[in-house]
Parts: structure tokens; sequence; C-alpha cells
């Protein structure tokens, strides 16, 4: 039976989700059926339509409204685009145990999740409790700006993306 891994790639650097959609294409090369959740993503709608061709083995899925031409990077976001930030990413979060629960694929790929628990959208407890809940065989791979140190010690790899110049 196929083991699984907790994955992150983490940092300041560009390129994690790209990285991640590499893994995820390799991972569909090889026969195994890929989710993809993305969280806090606003700005990457033309590369992820690309992706939906490949359905059904890499599915992506998306919770949040397109705020593409809002402020919603900023610091400062009002307490109504919170509350609504807040409720589409708990609706992905709640996604994401319904497909640990089911194990309906061997990768689950949830991008951007490490920034919902940097901006306390989701508490690291309750990504932790979701990592102890997969599958054997299912690899769990996070992408993020800041890994914390617990969610860093479930990983079995962890990736530093660090931009140089």
């Amino acid at each position: 039976m196929r083991k699984g891994k907790i994955i992150v790639y983490y940092g300041g650097g560009k390129g994690k989700t790209c990285v991640a959609v590499g893994r995820g294409l390799r991972a569909i090369g090889d026969g195994l059926r890929v989710v993809m959740i993305q969280f806090m993503d606003y700005y990457n709608s033309r590369e992820m339509s690309l992706l939906k061709k490949l359905e059904p083995d890499f599915r992506i899925f998306r919770f949040e409204k397109d705020r593409s031409g809002e402020e919603v990077c900023s610091a400062e976001v009002d307490s109504t685009v919170r509350k609504e930030i807040s409720g589409e990413i708990r609706n992905a979060y709640n996604f994401a145990k319904k497909i640990v629960d089911t194990g309906e694929c061997e990768m689950l790929m949830l991008d951007g999740v490490l920034e919902c628990v940097e901006k306390e959208y989701i508490e690291e407890a309750e990504l932790e409790e979701l990592l102890e809940r997969r599958p054997e065989y299912m690899d769990i791979l996070m992408t993020g700006a800041v890994l914390p140190e617990e969610l860093a010690g479930m990983a079995e790899c962890v990736y530093q993306i660090v931009a140089e110049k």
C-alpha cells in the first residue's frame, strides 16, 4: 500500500503554488488522483483555469469570491470583508475535512492554508487535527509564507522558497 506524506512549501519567495502544481502533475502522471483547494489566492485565475482541463484527475476548488479588483491584500481589511473571507475559508476547510474523511484522492493540496493560520482564519490546532486524520496513503501538501513549528514537525518534507534576487 502507498504511504502518503505531509509536504510543505513555504517562504517569502514566489513560486510555492507553481511547485505544488508541478508535484500534482507528477502525481497524476503516476496515476494518482489530486484535489487542490485554494485558500487566500486572489490572483491566479488564468493559470488555474488551464488546470481545469485536467479534470477529473486533477480537480481544483476555490471558495472565495474574486476580489482581484479590491484592496484585500492590505493589512487593514475591514470587518465586513474579513467576515466574508472567514466564511469562505471555513467552507474550504470543511471541504478539506470531507476529502480527508472520504479519502477520495491520493494527494490533497491545501494551497495557501498556512496563510490562513498566520492570519488567524484557521486555528493551528484545527489544521494539526486534519493532518492527523488523513488516510495513510494520502499526501497532504500545504503552502504559505510562514510555517509554524508544530506543523513543521508533523511534515516529512519541508521546502523553504526564498527569493535571492
